[in-house]
């Protein structure tokens, strides 16, 4: 039965002395919806509103909460505003413990990269712990690591609840570690501490209330003994939930990574053929599988995939001759750890401990995308199939309804609130989720903007009208660098933000510009950190201009940070993608959805708050067009923005 709490209730946990932008009536709705039976509650409310306050009101007043947010920056963020949630990251943010021992002495040496400090070295981080590749450290093994049961918590739900590991325990781990072989390395070994990963990850599940980016909490749900269940499950950023779904469930396999482990890798040209993929994706499995020492497995997963799915193998390959490689090519060139991995004449290969752990954990990857596509074939397509000299280096497989996998997270607690700046279309939005069904009862709240027009206009300014083909010509291209370059003057002494539609247009619009105003770009890049990228632009004191296809969301520019901003292009999602057509093709309406969700977005970097101030100019003629075509959907506030 639903338990009734009053609006005082709720309103007592506010964690602020004082109320702004109508967060009280918004608490309200909530909890009407609450009391009312409504297990999902949908808030659209735009940047600066304080979505933030009103989930840890919630939360509170709950007694316990997961709450999940798109980055690790926005997980920063919440800590800092309310340092009582406790934060959960990635192994990839830690450096483990045992190798920071031998580099504190100046004996590290990876026998991965051979580099001698973490500053050379990508495998110091905990990802690469020897927890994870030797049997010696697995478990109890490493002394560093603790275990979910070792934490106790007091002051259970309140605001001074405290998660710690009691003092018996801690001697008895110290008592250990005295003993420890590892330790015997070095003259003056450190005091015992726990794992850094191990320790912030224990906290945040035994805690009341705690902060995930989306990445480590989908790879946790299906971990029940881990993931206790917690009243309030907080989506925030939730307009890029389907996104971090299709990311986490897809499956990228390149010539490039796999290579490292294979010395002869191929990968055979199946185009977007999803059968034929699934069968070399099997193959590759069970050759990785032997390899490693795990025979049995396959023969376990052969039979069990007949059973459950159908599926038989020796019946569905279409290209018996066609293998992907024997396990007497692979790894001919490293040597460091022998595992129970055997040649055609029953010699042990070597392989590096490092390389071992990223083999097991791209195993793991492709075993969940066979059975997801065994489990339904339909829902899966070859989105992309890339070719260097008409060989495959690259083939990307995506689920193509993300809903069906979105449903299990938003049950994972009784009651879910659901935010964002741009639900936008709350229809198309809760189909997306799989709340479409007459028991998911959703209430949709949605706030207004009250940031003042003027300090927000937008100028169409219709350079061109632009579409993949124009945008191939020199003279259409030429225009549009030039608009660019005379916005730049204008703001000559304001650092702004420059939203492209691709990174070949990025690289045109720079070689293009003046001397002065090329100068003033920072340039993202798919393998520059994107965090580097904005504290460079952040600290830097020149009127730099960021310029980039992918900054449109999860990005504050407030105040000088970005006085203008431009949209070359209507951001329509790419239908050359194969994936974006086929969504494209079933339902309509999520593909010009997406479009004014991202053009929201790109508008929302640049002004933060009522007294933030920035302009936003469009250079695309389409824009006026998709505005009257589309303004059912787009906010209120958005609208009223466009200069006639």
């Amino acid at each position: 039965m639903n338990k009734v709490i009053s609006v005082n209730d709720y309103l007592n946990n506010f964690p602020h002395n004082s109320f702004r932008n109508n967060q009280d009536q918004v608490i309200k709705q909530i909890c009407d919806a609450f009391n009312s039976g409504y297990k999902y509650v949908i808030l659209e409310a735009p940047t600066g509103f304080g979505k933030s306050a009103i989930a840890i009101t919630i939360a509170r007043t709950l007694g316990s909460s997961y709450i999940c947010t798109a980055t690790k920056d926005l997980q920063t963020q919440y800590i800092h505003d309310y340092n009582f949630l406790k934060v959960a990251k990635g192994k990839s943010n830690f450096q483990c413990r045992v190798k920071e021992d031998f580099i504190d002495v100046g004996k590290y040496l990876c026998s991965s990269c051979i580099s001698y400090t973490e500053h050379e070295c990508k495998h110091t981080s905990c990802d690469y712990g020897p927890c994870l590749s030797d049997e010696s450290m697995e478990g109890a093994g490493c002394k560093y690591r603790t275990f979910i049961n070792d934490y106790k918590i007091e002051n259970k739900g309140k605001e001074n609840e405290r998660v710690f590991i009691d003092r018996e325990k801690i001697e008895n781990y110290k008592k250990e570690y005295s003993n420890w072989i590892h330790i015997k390395n070095f003259d003056n070994p450190r005091e015992w501490n726990a794992c850094y990963y191990f320790d912030q990850l224990f906290q945040s599940l035994k805690a009341s209330h705690s902060i995930f980016n989306y990445s480590i909490f989908l790879s946790l749900l299906s971990n029940k003994n881990v993931m206790q269940q917690r009243e309030l499950l907080v989506l925030d950023e939730a307009h890029l939930l389907e996104t971090e779904i299709v990311k986490f469930r897809g499956l990228s396999i390149s010539k490039k990574r796999w290579k490292r482990y294979m010395h002869d890798f191929k990968m055979v040209d199946y185009g977007y053929d999803i059968d034929g993929w699934l069968d070399f994706l099997i193959e590759l499995e069970k050759t990785m599988l032997i390899l490693i020492g795990y025979e049995s497995l396959v023969h376990s997963l052969v039979k069990e995939r007949k059973v459950k799915y159908g599926y038989n193998s020796t019946k569905k390959n279409k290209v018996k001759t066609k293998r992907v490689v024997r396990a007497t090519e692979l790894f001919e060139d490293d040597a460091s750890l022998e595992i129970n991995a055997k040649d055609d004449y029953g010699k042990n290969k070597a392989i590096d401990k490092e390389l071992l752990i990223d083999i097991v954990q791209d195993i793991e990857k492709l075993t969940r995308t066979i059975t997801n596509i065994l489990a339904n074939p339909k829902n899966w397509i070859v989105s992309e199939v890339h070719k260097e000299n008409y060989d495959v280096i690259r083939v990307e497989l995506k689920p193509l309804d993300a809903s069906k996998y979105s449903k299990t997270i938003v049950e994972k607690c009784p009651k879910s609130l659901i935010m964002s700046a741009t639900i936008l279309n709350h229809h198309t939005f809760q189909k997306n989720l799989g709340l479409d069904s007459e028991n998911d009862k959703a209430k949709f709240i949605q706030i207004q903007s009250d940031f003042p027009v003027e300090n927000r206009p937008i100028f169409p300014l219709s350079v061109e009208y632009l579409n993949y083909s124009n945008l191939q010509q020199m003279d259409v291209k030429s225009k549009i660098s030039k608009a660019i370059d005379n916005i730049m003057y204008i703001h000559s002494n304001d650092k702004g933000i420059i939203h492209t539609s691709s990174y070949e247009q990025l690289n045109f619009i720079k070689e293009n510009l003046s001397k002065k105003n090329s100068r003033r770009l920072i340039l993202t890049d798919p393998e520059v950190e994107r965090d580097e990228v904005i504290k460079e632009h952040g600290e830097s004191k020149n009127p730099t201009v960021l310029i980039s296809p992918s900054l449109h969301t999860g990005l504050d520019l407030k105040d000088n940070l970005s006085r203008f901003q431009i949209i070359t292009k209507v951001p329509y999602p790419n239908i050359a993608d194969k994936w974006t057509s086929e969504k494209r093709k079933i339902n309509h309406e999520w593909y010009y959805w997406q479009t004014a969700l991202r053009l929201v977005q790109a508008y929302g970097r640049s002004i933060r708050s009522k007294d933030d101030w920035a302009k936003t100019y469009v250079l695309d003629s389409a824009f006026n067009y998709f505005v009257k075509m589309n303004n059912n959907i787009l906010p209120k506030w958005f609208l009223s923005a466009i200069r006639k």
